[in-house]
């Protein structure tokens, strides 16, 4: 689907005081506690494994200033959320067709002010996505690193949050600071943990038995684990094509970590579908 021919599925004026419908699809936040860490990757490979197992999958890429995910899988967005935040376009309208047959909902580069939304773009993006989320199976929402407010609300809006983090003491300590901060907000959310660029087996069982002890026994949240996406040269290569490493590299090491991953989600079953404007808590305008 391209920007010129996407249908508006329901578009409807903007109404807060409506009742706002509940998700169809199984909404998912990747997030990370510091930069670098590859999560974007990791969005992009489990929304095309998922895609490959018939499942329909949108992916909104929620970095609002500093958008990545179009480059990495070499679209060209003609239209982005800026436009849809400022109330000139609909979610529908900029849906790009991805590989595999993911859409994706295209962030902006550089536009500092679509870090610090106000109450219209709030509701803009929440009805848009409520729509959207009607007509597909997954929602995955790839949001910026680290806690910032704009972040916290997705991810408490989300049904479900995974957490990447690499073995890098750096990465587990924001890793640590991204759990602490979630759980006083809601401490019953839904958690998974995912450690990526493991170097073995071994690594990616020390990295999440040092993270799971400090949650348990400072926090007293046990994280669920998903397990490890290895370090693999298949996906420096995607990248520089800017190629999914699913869908170039069907059989690689990385590729068939997402499989995993995915039959461990797919195996689990998602929380009841909710209204993401209540968890967004909009303040009336």
């Amino acid at each position: 689907m391209n920007n010129d021919t996407a249908p508006r599925l329901h578009s409807r004026p903007l109404d807060q005081g409506a009742a706002a419908p509940l998700f169809a699809a199984r909404v998912v936040a990747i997030t990370s506690g510091k930069g670098g860490v590859g999560k974007t990757n990791v969005t992009a490979g489990l929304a095309m494994t998922l895609a490959r197992q018939g499942q329909r999958v949108v992916v909104m890429d929620a970095n609002f200033g500093l958008a990545n995910m179009d480059i990495l899988l070499g679209l060209s967005p003609k239209y982005t959320l800026e436009q849809v935040l400022r109330g000139e376009k609909v979610l529908e309208e900029i849906l790009l067709e991805g590989p595999n047959g993911v859409q994706i909902l295209p962030a902006s580069s550089g536009i500092q002010e679509l870090t610090r939304l106000d109450t219209m773009s709030e509701l803009r993006l929440v009805q848009g996505l409520q729509r959207v989320a009607e007509t597909v199976d997954w929602l995955l929402i790839d949001t910026a690193a680290g806690i910032h407010e704009s972040v916290l609300k997705l991810l408490l809006a989300a049904q479900e949050v995974i957490l990447v983090a690499t073995p890098e003491p750096t990465s587990l300590v924001d890793a640590y600071a991204m759990v602490k901060v979630l759980h006083l907000r809601e401490p019953s959310k839904p958690l998974w943990l995912l450690v990526n660029n493991g170097q073995s087996a071994e690594e990616a069982r020390e990295t999440i038995d040092q993270l799971q002890e400090a949650t348990e026994r400072f926090l007293g949240k046990t994280l669920k684990v998903l397990g490890m996406i290895p370090n693999d040269p298949h996906i420096l290569q995607a990248v520089r094509q800017q190629r999914g490493v699913v869908e170039l590299f069907p059989d690689s090491p990385a590729a068939q970590a997402f499989g995993a991953v995915v039959q461990q989600l797919l195996g689990q079953a998602s929380l009841q579908p909710e209204d993401f404007g209540a968890f967004w808590r909009l303040p009336a305008p």
